[in-house]
Parts: C-alpha cells; structure tokens; sequence
C-alpha cells in the first residue's frame, strides 16, 4: 500500500542540477585537472564526499585536493545560482496537490545539506510544502548508500516498501532502490541506463507524469 512519495531535491524539485554540471568542470579545471568534463560531472550527482574522494583518486592520484575543489565547486554553484535564479521543476506544484488530495505523506530527501537545502526550498516557495526535510548529512552514508532512504522511512515510521522515491540520477536511484523503495526516475540531465532499469518501477516523463505511476500502483 503506497503511504509516500520522497522527492530528491536538485534535478527533481528544483532546476539547479544543471549548475553543478557547470561549477564541478569550472572547479576541477582552475585546479589543474583539465581533462574534467560535464560528463564526469554528472558522476557526481547525489555522490557523497567519501565514495567521491575514492573515485577522483583512482584517476588523479591519493594528492587529488577533493575537499578544496568540492569548497570551490560549491561556491561557483552558489554564485551561478544566485545570478541566475533558481526555479522549481514544472509540474511539482500540481504534484504535491495531488499527493494531498490522495493522502499521502511528503519528505524531501537530499544530498544537499540543510544549510543549502532550506533556503534552495524557500526561493522556490516549497519549504512548508512537505512533512519532511531529510539531508543525508544526518546519516553516516549518504547516497548511493542507502542510509539516507532507511532513515526517511523510520522518521515517518512507514516501510520503504509502501514509500516511492523519485530520483533524476544514478546514485539517488541506487539509494533508494537498495533501501527497498518503489523507485522511479524523473530524467534531468541523463536517462535511465541498462545498469539502472532492473532497480526501476517506471520512468516518468517530468513531475505532470507522476501521478499516471501513483494511480497504476494504488489500483494494482
């Protein structure tokens, strides 16, 4: 029995995935590393800081200044955001009126520390629009772990199993898959890929596509 959706936050309720696919190159780039392009970058969506370091070490070497260029990443991100505005993806509004009108809880899960999380959510007029706010910063592991997943679903003392999650990228999806949740990808910058469609219920085709999967699951 379906009880609630968890959204992922950047690249599935906001339209800020795009700028970190700018600000990881700019980053890696001023640090020297110049063969960094925007198709590493979306290996980085949702990563946490410790599975992150061991990949860029694997091709860079143990030196590789992670920590610096994650500080430097993330201030570009806010500078590109804060030039050019952050909007929310088309369609959530109507999403979370049709998630009420159902009775179904809410929670955003993000890789996003709260921090960020908060006032991203407020700029686009979404902060009181969930039961929840999750950052994986509140747990050990974040994605593609499952920890962050796990830990939504007991502060909403609900079975992952009766929770959908929906994610733009393969960590998040991994994430949520691996915790035992109905996982559907909302496509961002990248679609599903081989590796990731034994570990999909469906693929919407933006937010407005969502309650079509919620109506199909609920009547199943």
């Amino acid at each position: 029995m379906l009880q609630a959706v968890l959204f992922d936050m950047d690249g599935t309720i906001t339209d800020t995935e795009k700028y970190y696919n700018r600000s990881w190159p700019q980053a890696f780039h001023e640090f020297g590393y110049t063969d960094f392009t925007r198709e590493d970058a979306l290996l980085q969506r949702s990563l946490n800081s410790v599975d992150a370091l061991k990949l860029w070490q694997e091709r860079y070497g143990m030196d590789v200044p992670y920590e610096e260029i994650h500080r430097r990443s993330t201030s570009i991100m806010l500078e590109i955001s804060k030039a050019e505005g952050v909007k929310a993806k088309p369609g959530v509004q109507e999403l979370l009126s049709f998630l009420k009108e159902y009775e179904l809880k809410t929670a955003v899960v993000t890789a996003t520390n709260m921090e960020r999380a908060i006032p991203r959510l407020t700029e686009v007029g979404l902060q009181d629009s969930f039961d929840m706010i999750i950052s994986a910063h509140m747990v050990k592991r974040g994605k593609p772990h499952p920890d962050v997943y796990q830990y939504a679903c007991q502060q909403l003392n609900l079975d992952p199993a009766n929770c959908l999650a929906l994610e733009d990228a393969p960590n998040g999806i991994r994430s949520a898959a691996s915790a035992g949740c109905i996982t559907v990808m909302v496509p961002d910058l990248s679609g599903p890929t081989a590796d990731l469609e034994p570990l999909l219920y469906d693929v919407a085709q933006g937010l407005n596509d969502v309650p079509r999967i919620i109506k199909n699951l609920i009547n199943s």
